[in-house]
């Protein structure tokens, strides 16, 4: 009697020991999920503790006052989004967003203008009709469809056909 009771107890073992086994084996996996997805989104927080770094868009826009050697032009772009350019010296000044890019003439086709600044990749390019600006980097155009009162004026009639 004394050996059925140890071979019951022995059965009893083996079947709690499979069992705290499985339950051990599903409580590790649960906790390597909520972990994973706990630094998950931890990493994806943005950092709260430093303050927004701010630029003071109006020393730009003074040295574009300061810089420029000719009348500025206010162009109107899609969006309403508004740009101002002028000459200085040999060089274009470009204001977007209240920032200032300093641009070099560059060399295009009969009626195009085109002004680059390869410090921060982006082109400014005139034809007739409209001015966009491109950003080289990106292969993007930033903005498109500026038009200015003169750019108005001009006759359709005698504008190029690029595209062919």
């Amino acid at each position: 009697m004394m050996f059925e009771y140890l071979l019951n107890a022995e059965k009893y073992n083996k079947y709690s020991l499979c069992q705290l086994l499985r339950l051990l084996i599903v409580g590790v996996f649960l906790c390597a999920v909520f972990l994973g997805y706990q630094s998950d989104a931890h990493a994806q927080k943005k950092n709260t503790n430093q303050p927004p770094t701010r630029t003071n868009s109006s020393e730009d826009e003074k040295k574009f006052d300061m810089l420029k050697s000719g009348n500025e032009t206010v162009w109107t772009c899609e969006n309403n989004v508004k740009v101002k350019t002028a000459q200085a010296g040999s060089q274009y000044l470009f204001l977007h967003n209240k920032k200032l890019y300093t641009m070099n003439g560059i060399e295009a086709l009969n009626g195009v203008s085109r002004f680059s600044d390869i410090v921060h990749r982006i082109d400014w390019v005139i034809i007739p009709g409209k001015a966009m600006l491109f950003d080289s980097k990106a292969g993007q155009r930033l903005l498109d469809y500026c038009n200015h009162p003169d750019l108005a004026l001009v006759d359709k009639s005698k504008e190029i056909d690029l595209m062919k």
